[in-house]
């Protein structure tokens, strides 16, 4: 299996898809999973994998001490520049596989955010939840935020071809296939707009929730509650979109 991820999260990815998000969008998050996560002041938070800080650096704004985690050093780069005043006793970044153990624990709490799994085998995902359950205090909380097989089976049988136009006027198109034996999404991105054109691929693995549950428990992790994806509200898969994205709670067994 390609590991098509260890190059896809680059300036291009960045220009793309931060573009396309808002910043109350990203003030809704921080605050569902701080609530979520039960955290306070001081309280040491492990994001992983991190980005660009998208989420580390307004959590670290509101208190927590926090340790961003990334393999991409093209992301871990953008997080540096973004990262404003914080000094780094609140707020530090690591270049790290999540595939492999920290080596550092004692984190109150983590998130793992915007599909950061089924990149590659289904063991791969197993051992990031290892990583995040050995990273936590036991009794600590984790949550993951991703895709799930429902949604993505509701949206292709309405045979749709996302695209939108970004605020710079870049168009960007995705042709996703999927692959229902697999259970992977194959998919493809072009866009083209003032700062040029190009194309990314990437395969991913879209697991139902009730696989995510078992990987979470079989990785020592207790599942708690499932959220509307990164929000406090219960999922409830239902509707055009069965429910849209997932964010599950789980905590240290």
């Amino acid at each position: 299996m390609s590991d098509w991820w260890k190059t896809f999260f680059d300036a291009d990815y960045i220009h793309l898809w931060s573009a396309a998000e808002y910043a109350g969008d990203i003030e809704q998050q921080v605050q569902a999973v701080w609530e979520l996560l039960g955290l306070r002041e001081g309280s040491r938070l492990l994001d992983a994998p991190c980005g660009y800080g998208r989420l580390s650096a307004p959590m670290a704004r509101r208190g927590a001490v926090v340790a961003g985690v990334d393999q991409s050093v093209e992301m871990l780069a953008q997080a540096e520049r973004e990262r404003g005043d914080l000094p780094v006793e609140r707020l530090r970044y690591l270049r790290h596989d999540l595939r492999t153990p920290l080596a550092e624990g004692g984190f109150d709490a983590a998130m793992n955010i915007f599909t950061s799994i089924g990149y590659g085998s289904e063991e791969d995902d197993l051992a990031i939840f290892r990583t995040l359950r050995a990273a936590v205090l036991p009794g600590g909380r984790v949550v993951v935020e991703t895709m799930h097989r429902d949604v993505a089976v509701a949206l292709f049988s309405r045979t749709l071809q996302p695209a939108q136009r970004l605020a710079d006027g870049t168009l960007v198109v995705e042709e996703p296939v999927f692959d229902p034996i697999a259970g992977r999404v194959n998919t493809a991105w072009y866009w083209s707009g003032p700062a040029g054109q190009g194309s990314k691929r990437a395969s991913l693995r879209i697991y139902t929730i009730t696989e995510l549950v078992r990987l979470l428990e079989t990785a020592g992790l207790r599942f708690v509650s499932a959220h509307g994806g990164a929000t406090t509200a219960s999922f409830r898969g239902e509707g055009p979109e069965m429910g849209g994205r997932v964010m599950l709670l789980a905590e240290h067994a």
